[in-house]
């Protein structure tokens, strides 16, 4: 595999040669070579997949695949001198598909048609943030802010309802910080890295109270994977709520010969009325979300190994929770008025967080491992997301995520842009018949709760043939 010594002459890895060398890494062979393959180049990441700055686990969902396209899309251009350190040889260039299979000719060629859009879209500025845009943004959201807490601590000692009010507004603030986090996380505002995540920890750590590490490693996976069994982080749920049939096989494999009383009761008695409970759990996600990033800062580093940036993100998110627990303290009359902006802010995040997140891929097809790695990268976008249609107050609510799959496809592109190309992105997937999915924010939810209603009816059979 390596070069003859001396030679100047790249080695040229055959499509035989890497498959052989990505089995020898499925097979656990001692001193085998994890590989991908950009633009026709070999690396080896072998040594690299610890110090990855997106993470371990999204690097690795890649290893022994062409992953020219999500490279691309998910990384800033200061990325490719990092990766030109892991060169070991060109790859031979692909065949020409020889097929009479249409669809696997149209998915090519609708690959290859969202390159050339890309490309043009990027000469014409589609992937340069507007200042105004993103000032206004800013300035838009610490408003919200201002204005909740003002209500606090003018009515707070006087006024439950004030504080109720106060806690939504609240509530509202934090998830509209999620969505300028995830832009600044995407380096859709800032190309610079550091500068970006100076921003980034603002938004995320001290503001959201959220560590940018924890969120990073796993929404890079689902970038990278999206809809994938086994690899992406967002459908694996269990055993809170199951979403396809690959997880309810693997949970109910699981514990078929040593299930514990809990997850006994679990598999019988929760799992298979999912929807029933489904609302009612949405409104924690916030606070769980909370808590694992406490948990995850502080024993992780950064995903770039950064001391500083590690301890920024650490004493960021103690100062959120010292501040928002100071304001409400300070501010109330009563210790259940506490309760209550607790309870109220976490829920109010909460909900308009996970509402979001459910209807962007929730419902739609779920993928094993072996499918996804035999299909475009851009396939895989466009058939696993769901855009929403709405109104400009739609827009603002789901932070520019109702233009699910035009985001996930350019995924650096600045959200203002994203409904300029939808209609674009649309009409080549129609023209090679790639399912794009929109509907409404009610036929959306519509749709989450019927793939969770045959899941639980698929938990039911599980239930009989196992216990």
């Amino acid at each position: 595999m390596a070069n003859d010594v001396g030679s100047t002459v790249p080695h040229v890895f055959t499509r035989a040669e890497l498959a052989t060398i990505h089995q020898d890494v499925l097979d656990n062979k001692p001193g085998a070579k994890k590989l991908i393959v950009v633009d026709n180049k070999v690396y080896d990441i072998t040594d690299f997949v610890a110090d990855h700055p997106g993470g371990e686990q999204v690097i690795l969902t890649q290893e022994g695949r062409d992953a020219s396209d999500v490279f691309h899309e998910m990384h800033p251009p200061s990325a490719y001198e990092l990766l030109a350190n892991c060169y070991v040889g060109d790859a031979e260039p692909k065949v020409p598909i020889d097929t009479a299979d249409k669809k696997v000719l149209n998915s090519a060629a609708f690959a290859q048609e969202i390159r050339d859009l890309r490309d043009k879209l990027e000469k014409e500025g589609f992937f340069d943030a507007s200042t105004g845009f993103y000032l206004y943004k800013v300035l838009s959201t610490v408003l919200v802010c201002v204005v909740g807490l003002t209500i606090l601590k003018t009515w707070g000692k006087t006024s439950s309802a004030a504080v109720c009010l106060s806690a939504f507004i609240v509530g509202l603030f934090w998830q509209q910080c999620g969505w300028l986090a995830h832009d600044f996380a995407h380096y859709q505002v800032i190309k610079d890295p550091k500068l970006n995540d100076l921003f980034l920890v603002t938004f995320g750590n001290l503001i959201q109270g959220f560590s940018l590490t924890w969120w990073k490693n796993k929404h890079n996976t689902h970038h990278a994977s999206t809809n994938v069994s086994g690899e992406d982080p967002d459908i694996d749920t269990a055993p809170i709520l199951l979403w396809d049939e690959f997880a309810a096989a693997n949970f109910y494999g699981s514990i078929k010969d040593n299930a514990s009383g809990f997850d006994k009761f679990i598999a019988e008695h929760i799992l298979p009325y999912q929807t029933r409970y489904y609302f009612f759990i949405l409104g924690f996600a916030r606070f769980s979300w909370a808590v694992q990033s406490i948990i995850y800062s502080f024993n992780n580093e950064t995903l770039n190994k950064s001391k500083v940036l590690s301890w920024c993100e650490r004493v960021f998110l103690i100062v959120h929770w010292i501040f928002f627990t100071y304001c409400v303290v300070a501010w109330s009359a009563t210790w259940k008025d506490v309760l209550m902006f607790f309870i109220v802010s976490q829920l109010t995040t909460g909900y308009l967080l996970a509402v979001v997140f459910a209807m962007n891929h929730n419902g739609m097809p779920v993928l094993s491992s072996e499918e996804a790695s035999k299909m475009e990268f851009y396939e895989l976008q466009v058939i696993t997301g769901r855009d929403v249609n709405c109104n400009v107050f739609g827009d603002w609510i789901m932070g520019g995520l109702n233009y699910q799959i035009e985001h996930h496809v350019f995924p650096e592109m600045p959200r203002h842009q994203l409904s300029t190309i939808k209609p674009i992105v649309k009409q080549i997937s129609q023209k090679y018949n790639i399912k794009y999915h929109d509907t409404g924010f009610i036929g959306g939810t519509i749709e989450v709760l019927q793939t969770l209603d045959i899941v639980q009816k698929i938990s039911q059979n599980f239930i009989k043939k196992i216990f």
